[in-house]
């Protein structure tokens, strides 16, 4: 029998990411009923610690289903009905929500979905949204993704929630890709709604999304009534999570899984964990650039971060290296209405569970891989770079 190499598999990819020993052995545990005191004590507890990780005093609601599940509640939930919103594309996520609005304008009665596009790797503005604002005086809702993970780009957040904050409109920020790996703080900048994701940063398979309703936000939920949505109505969620509890079933083994991998988190201290995967990210940019790469953002996220292939590297073939060869699973790119950037470019992560040892295993990988390909790189090129950052 022909014997077979031990690789260790790293995942590498912007979500799903890698989820702790800790937290899968917790999820192990034998299934609790949910509507009993001892889930409700668990629930309590995650929603305490999201508060935390939030930087929030406000309810932070635990949905089941995904980033898109949660984002796409706060933005049926919270528009108003006669009024504009206002979307900001800038990649693939951006669009969605641009999407989304188009899908519902009739069924919540908008009038008109002000699509602001922004070039793919750059960043919107607060003065692009004040522009709008200020001509469109009409709007409840401005979008906007904090680390749009298609173009590892992020946005001055703070400046453009102030801008939101001296209107009606309340704004929604997806932190899918930025909550608990960059700095976010939700009550300090003003966000009225901040999303993410289990299966990011926060160190948990994907399942369970979590929408953060601000004052103003949750003020607007009392204003607005449901039309043409059920499960996705915050109101219900809202008025179970003042009891401790949920509206419907949850995945109670993913709430209990959540729980350890918040415990994880505090341990470490959550401004450890920014600058863990700010110096990550800046090391991964490093790397790139020593390689010759072109990175693809003009405005790095330091939670994902990607670069244009070299010419002749093959992306199907380049990242089945890194994943058969070397066990790193990376990320290719994305199409969207703004570009087309699927075989043209490859992404890696710095959220969540992953250490400077699993950092240094991926970009050596990548450098093998480009060598391979006929990139030319003086070996130890990128181990040189980003040992320069970590340092």
């Amino acid at each position: 029998m022909a014997s077979q190499t031990f690789v260790k598999t790293r995942l590498m990819t912007p979500g799903p990411t890698t989820v702790p020993p800790a937290v899968l052995l917790e999820m192990a545990e034998p299934i609790i009923h949910h509507r009993t005191k001892q889930f409700q004590a668990i629930f309590a507890e995650v929603s305490q610690r999201l508060q935390r990780v939030f930087r929030t005093e406000q309810p932070v609601l635990t949905l089941s289903g995904s980033g898109t599940t949660a984002f796409e509640a706060a933005q049926i939930s919270l528009a108003k009905p006669g009024s504009k919103v206002l979307t900001i594309g800038a990649g693939k996520f951006g669009e969605r929500w641009q999407d989304i609005y188009d899908t519902y304008a009739e069924v919540l009665g908008l009038t008109e979905n002000i699509k602001l596009n922004v070039p793919w790797g750059q960043a919107p503005t607060a003065d692009q949204v004040d522009e709008v604002l200020k001509a469109n005086p009409e709007v409840s809702i401005v979008t906007l993704v904090h680390s749009e993970t298609s173009t590892a780009t992020a946005c001055d957040v703070q400046a453009i929630a102030k801008v939101v904050s001296q209107t009606d409109a309340l704004l929604l920020v997806d932190g899918i890709t930025s909550v608990g790996t960059m700095p976010v703080e939700m009550d300090a900048w003003g966000i009225d709604v901040l999303v993410t994701g289990s299966q990011k940063a926060l160190m948990l398979p994907p399942g369970l999304g979590f929408v953060a309703l601000g004052e103003r936000a949750q003020k607007r939920l009392e204003e607005v009534k449901p039309r043409g949505y059920y499960n996705l109505d915050l109101r219900k969620w809202l008025k179970s999570w003042q009891k401790q509890d949920v509206p419907f079933t949850p995945p109670v083994s993913l709430i209990r899984g959540q729980r350890v991998a918040l415990e994880m988190i505090e341990a470490e201290g959550l401004e450890n964990v920014w600058t863990r995967s700010r110096l990550l990210a800046q090391g991964a940019r490093a790397a790139f650039v020593a390689m010759g790469l072109k990175l693809i953002s003009d405005s790095p996220s330091d939670s994902v971060t990607g670069a244009f292939y070299p010419e002749g590297i093959n992306d199907s073939k380049f990242r089945a290296g890194t994943r058969d060869d070397q066990g790193i699973h990376i990320a290719g790119g994305q199409n969207g209405r703004g570009a087309s950037w699927k075989g043209k470019i490859f992404r890696i992560s710095s959220m969540g569970y992953v250490d400077s040892g699993d950092m240094l295993a991926a970009l050596t990988a990548i450098e093998v891989q480009l060598i391979a390909g006929g990139h030319v790189i003086k070996p130890g090129t990128a181990l040189a770079a980003v040992a320069g950052v970590l340092q």
